[in-house]
């Protein structure tokens, strides 16, 4: 058994399960190793246990509220060897702790043999130095009910470091949803494989930092994980490689068409992004009264005007949407990038002005409130199930999905896979443009669009985690355009910039 963090790539930490599979796959798993369930729990509450006293050595007085599951039951263990140690503990049971059943019961009989008591929460005393949230476990679908609501309420007024057993109680597992209050967790450890909740959604916000028991079972669990998580380091052997004597014209052209009058900051961003990803040449078309202004201080970037311009053969790839607003002026420019045949991506206002399936060999980039209004719902329904939001997407356009938020998704013909990178402080104007260059680089350089989709979103989040080395509010768009080039070529082997050590000259 090892327990591990999501800083670094690690074989436990490649895929992401739902509550429903790791509830089947721990049984049959546990069965073939010829381990009870009880072992099992016994496992998760010591995982707990010591990850607890290696973050929190200094804490003498435990809380540990238990709910009426499972989830319950690893807190009795977590307790018993508390008090095993010599620290204080007080556990409050919510509900009745006699109605427990199964390896719950065993559990808190154990609790109880080693002089455990069990307490209600009127029944607390004295300020505890840390809080184990054992309260609901990986089922919740729906907003709790009032006794667990009471009790997570209890937990966030303490204001003390908080250890969540395998996700905070109030979140859903499966989705990332939040539909009361959820506990606002310091550390969250999660058991056999991780669960999509923790870090798509609502689930960033109160999950605090990430960590994985695999209780020695995951290798298995016989069913392979409904998302793999994109981690920069793999991520990146993907990246374009180019041959010694490559030139320009084969290291990839790419439109980016958008930038309406007003608009012009977005095109650009996408533009010089695209540039920094390695396109050997990006031309912004654009509308006729900025497209002057485009290159001023960025001259590598070529400019054309709409209407007027008709090369659009002359691209590898486009990107269509950046500022290209919603007018008569916008819907003709979408209708000619959309006939140009090439690889692209949509975002922004294309989106909006998109109707039915895509062309073939597209990526589009929306936020909630994009695919929001491609689905026809909400945008609390989207951010109520984003996995859900982005297979419908992907269903309804044909197209590589990538719905953008806090653990982004992408969705393509070889499955679902979520982002783990980046911070708040990419909740800025620009960012999605920025991404969209650097996706469209990557399809004009020839990556196929789901690739190109991941490799973009995962490109992105790591230099925004980068940029904000320098602090998070205030961070801007093209904070991140110096992280993007630095982890490009971040190792000798993707390095561009390294003369051979022999040139034979």
């Amino acid at each position: 058994m090892s327990i591990t963090g999501l800083e670094k790539p690690h074989i436990l930490t490649q895929g992401l399960w739902l509550p429903e599979q790791i509830k089947q796959g721990e049984r049959q798993a546990a069965a073939a190793m010829g381990m009870t369930l009880f072992e099992l729990m016994s496992r998760a509450g010591l995982a707990a246990f010591e990850l607890a006293r290696r973050q929190w050595p200094g804490a003498r007085h435990w809380w540990v509220f238990c709910g009426g599951g499972n989830n319950g039951g690893d807190g009795y263990v977590l307790a018993r060897l508390a008090r095993a140690a010599g620290l204080r503990v007080q556990l409050v049971q919510m509900g009745d702790a006699e109605a427990l059943n199964g390896d719950a019961a065993i559990a808190r009989d154990h609790y109880r043999a080693d002089g455990g008591a069990i307490e209600t929460l009127g029944a607390l005393q004295g300020e505890p130095d840390l809080v184990i949230d054992a309260l609901l476990g990986t089922g919740l679908s729906g907003a709790p009910r009032e006794p667990a609501r009471q009790h997570i309420a209890a937990i966030n007024r303490l204001g003390v470091p908080v250890l969540a057993v395998d996700l905070p109680s109030g979140l859903c597992a499966g989705s990332g949803c939040i539909p009361a209050e959820a506990v606002a967790a310091d550390a969250t450890l999660s058991f056999v494989g991780l669960k999509p909740g923790l870090l798509t959604g609502r689930g960033p916000d109160v999950c605090g930092r990430l960590w994985l028991a695999d209780l020695g079972i995951q290798h298995r669990l016989g069913q392979a994980p409904t998302l793999q998580l994109l981690h920069w380091n793999s991520v990146r052997e993907h990246l374009p490689r180019r041959r010694r004597g490559a030139h320009k014209g084969e290291a990839g052209r790419l439109l980016v068409a958008g930038g309406n009058e007003g608009m012009s900051g977005a095109i650009r961003l996408a533009g010089e992004a695209a540039l920094r990803c390695g396109s050997g040449l990006v031309r912004l078309v654009s509308h006729a009264s900025h497209v002057q202004l485009l290159n001023l201080t960025r001259p590598e970037l070529m400019t054309a005007s709409f209407p007027g311009f008709d090369q659009w053969s002359w691209a590898d790839a486009l990107v269509l949407g950046p500022g290209l607003g919603r007018n008569d002026w916008s819907r003709a420019l979408l209708t000619a990038a959309l006939h140009a045949g090439r690889p692209m991506v949509i975002d922004a206002d294309a989106l909006h002005l998109l109707a039915g399936r895509t062309p073939a060999r597209v990526v589009i980039t929306p936020h909630a409130g994009e695919a929001a209004a491609l689905l026809g719902c909400t945008v609390a329904e989207v951010e109520s199930d984003r996995l859900d939001a982005v297979r419908q997407l992907r269903e309804q356009t044909g197209a590589v999905v990538v719905l953008k938020g806090a653990g982004t998704l992408v969705a393509g013909e070889h499955g679902l896979a979520l982002c783990p990178h980046g911070n708040p402080g990419m909740a800025s104007g620009g960012m999605g443009d920025l991404l969209s260059g650097i996706i469209g680089a990557f399809l004009a350089q020839g990556i196929e669009p789901e690739a190109a989709a991941r490799l973009g979103v995962c490109l992105h989040a790591r230099a925004g985690d980068l940029a904000a080395a320098s602090g998070m509010v205030g961070m801007l768009a093209s904070d991140l355009l110096t992280p993007i080039r630095r982890l490009i070529n971040q190792t000798e082997e993707h390095d561009n910039n390294k003369p051979d050590a022999d040139t034979g000259r």
